[in-house]
Order: structure tokens, then sequence, then C-alpha cells
């Protein structure tokens, strides 16, 4: 049974991302409900003043927290059948090895490990220190790519009426090539079920950490756009470290007048709830310090709600055609593109690439015509 709510915190590097989602897993703790903090990477440990939680370990009352790989030695799900599949394959052993420690693939595994920790039950609510922006907004891709993927590799198919008869000379070959089939089948559909609950607006959403500079603007707007591609719900944008109102001396009059212009653009769209957390003089350490981070947070709020629900992608007929509306809201149209591929329709943003897929009757439909209103593409198919 996966938990109720999922909540997943990001940010460029310093923006105090991990220090939020330790707090606001406090919070819904102290609220009531088992909660569990997960770390795709280093950093609740610090927040919680904690040794490495290399295995979930109990912060406080209805409270784990869960972070990192321990090393290379750590268990690795996908990492371990990647090796087992290459070494079947034939490739040489330390060259497998190798292979699957190339950067990026280690969060595959963290992904497995999210996925096993969600449908075990224990937590009504995960909130994950989700790591750095750049890193996290590939995830959906590696999510989208392994549900699309899981059909075309492990499609089911028919025995060979000759099958029996070449195990018998294949002997131990034959049986571990099934084993790793197996496995991997095994592996994919588990990511493919973890993208299907992150893409539940009900239940999951992003909350992107920024801290009041102009550049953060633009790379929030860049991030939400790309989530959005990926039907990544995101509920509320956290401004951090904003200068308080004690902080008074002339020197740092420049700086408030910036983050006060930075604010207002950031709210003046009104498309996300934004949420305040002012300078601390150090950084929050201990469940009681980030219970108070989360208070001015969140104030009267529900740190668990969802604090938005945007608008989702549609397919509809409309007039003998399709039409395919995909909500990208602060993407720039010059950085979309479409392709027509065998299975839909790719979009393009910034370099990364999303599969809209089209329904049975509708592959035979070709893409018309598009347009984008900075908001919505929308894609007119006709037969």
């Amino acid at each position: 049974m996966a938990p109720s709510r999922i909540i997943i915190f990001t940010g460029k590097g310093g923006s105090g991302a991990s220090t939020l989602a330790a707090a606001t897993a406090a919070a819904i703790a102290a609220a009531g409900r088992q909660t569990l903090a997960f770390g795709l990477g280093p950093g609740l440990s610090a927040c919680f003043g904690m040794p490495a939680l290399a295995a979930p370990a109990a912060v406080a009352p209805r409270l784990e927290a869960v972070e990192g790989h321990a090393g290379r030695n750590a268990a690795d799900e996908f990492r371990d059948w990647l090796e087992e599949l290459l070494y079947w394959r034939g490739m040489d052993q330390a060259l497998a090895e190798d292979l699957s420690a190339l950067p990026g693939l280690n969060h595959v595994g963290r992904l497995l490990e999210l996925e096993k920790h969600i449908q075990s039950g224990r937590s009504e609510a995960v909130v994950v220190d989700g790591g750095p922006l750049g890193q996290l907004l590939d995830l959906p891709v590696a999510l989208d790519a392994a549900a699309r993927w899981l059909e075309r590799l492990f499609s089911p198919r028919q025995q060979n009426v000759l099958e029996p008869f070449l195990r018998v000379f294949a002997g131990d070959y034959a049986s571990s090539g099934d084993s790793v089939f197996d496995r991997g089948r095994d592996l994919l559909g588990r990511l493919a079920g973890l993208r299907d609950v992150l893409r539940d607006p009900a239940a999951s959403s992003v909350r992107l950490v920024l801290t009041p500079d102009r550049a953060a603007v633009v790379e929030s707007q860049q991030a939400v756009a790309a989530l959005s591609l990926f039907s990544c719900p995101v509920d509320a944008l956290v401004v951090n470290r904003i200068l308080p109102p004690e902080v008074a001396d002339p020197f740092f009059g420049a700086a408030r007048q910036e983050q006060a212009d930075v604010l207002a653009e950031i709210e003046a769209p009104a498309v996300f709830p934004v949420r305040h957390a002012g300078l601390c003089r150090a950084s929050p350490r201990g469940v009681e310090a980030l219970m108070a981070l989360a208070g001015e947070v969140y104030g009267d709020l529900d740190p668990a709600a969802v604090l938005h629900t945007g608008r989702a992608h549609s397919l509809v007929r409309e007039d003998g055609q399709y039409v395919l509306n995909v909500a990208v809201p602060f993407a720039q149209r010059e950085a979309l593109s479409l392709e027509q591929v065998d299975e839909g329709i790719a979009v393009h943003l910034n370099g990364r690439r999303c599969v809209m897929p089209l329904p049975d009757d509708g592959y035979h439909y070709e893409a018309a015509s598009w347009s984008f209103d900075g908001e919505v593409l929308r894609v007119v198919l006709r037969d």
C-alpha cells in the first residue's frame, strides 16, 4: 500500500532543500503521521544532527530517516543486475563493473530503494530530499524511459517449438539468461510503477526551493516547465534565506532591494503558492530547530497538504481530429520542438525528451500544426 502523501524537495546547490525537506518531515510526523525522510543523496543526517543514515533510523516519534549510499559495497539492485546482465552477455567482468559504476546509474538504484520504501506501507508520508535540481530533473526522464521500454524489451512472447530442445543443449547458459531477463523485467516494472505514483497529483508533488536572486528565478521557471512536461506536479515554491527585518545595516540595502524585487517577480504570476523562510544565524540542526523552521514556512497550513494542483495534459477528439494539450508553464517557445515517433508525439524541451502516447486508433494520425500560448502546447493531429 502506497503512502497517502509523497513530497519531493529540490533546489540548486546551497538553496537549503535538504533542510526544508527535513523540517517538513519533522512537522508532518509531529502532526501524527508515520513519516519517512528519504535522501537521494547525503544531507539529511547533518540536518537531524545524527550519524550517516545508511539504513532507516528513528529520529523522533513517528519519524524515520534514510539517505544516500554507504559506498561502493552498499546494496544496489540496479547496479547488481546490470553487472549480471553484462557479464552474462560475455563482457569482461572488470569492464562490466566499470560500466555499471558510471555516474547517474547509482541514481536508478536509489529510485528502486525509494520505490521499495513507498510500497512497504510502513509510512503514511514520505518526504524526499531530491538533491540538486539538475540531478533531479534527469530522474523523470529515466522513469519515463523505463516505462516505455518495459513493454518493448520484455513483451510477452510465445515459446518456440524448438526451445525445449535448445535448453537441453544450452544448459546453465539458458537458465541464467531467464533469470537475468525476469529480474530486469521486475526492476523496470517497479520503476514504471514509481513513475505512475509520482505523477498522481492527489498523492505526490514537488516543492522547489530557491534563494531570492534573479538567477534562481530563471532556474525555477525552467524546472517547473521540465517537471510539468513529465507530469510531475509542483505544488509550491519556497524562497529561502530572505534577509530578516532585524538586519538593518545600510550595507545590505542593495541586497534587500534586490530580494524585494525578486520576490515580487516570483509572486506576480500567482501560479503557485510561494512560502518564505528567513536567513538563519546558523543552519537549523536537530528536530527542535527544524520544527521552528517548518512553523515559519507553513504557519497554520498543513505541511502535508497538496498546496496547488496545476493543469494536466489531455488528449481530446475535436471535429474528427485529435488535439493534444501539453501543460508546460514558463517554457520558452524557442526551446520547444516536436517529433513524430512510433510511440506517439515526442516533445523536446531544453534537451529533454518526453513521449506523449496516442490511443490505438490515433497512431496513423500526423501532427499537422502546433501552437504555444505560454502555458499550454497545443498539437493538432489529423488523419
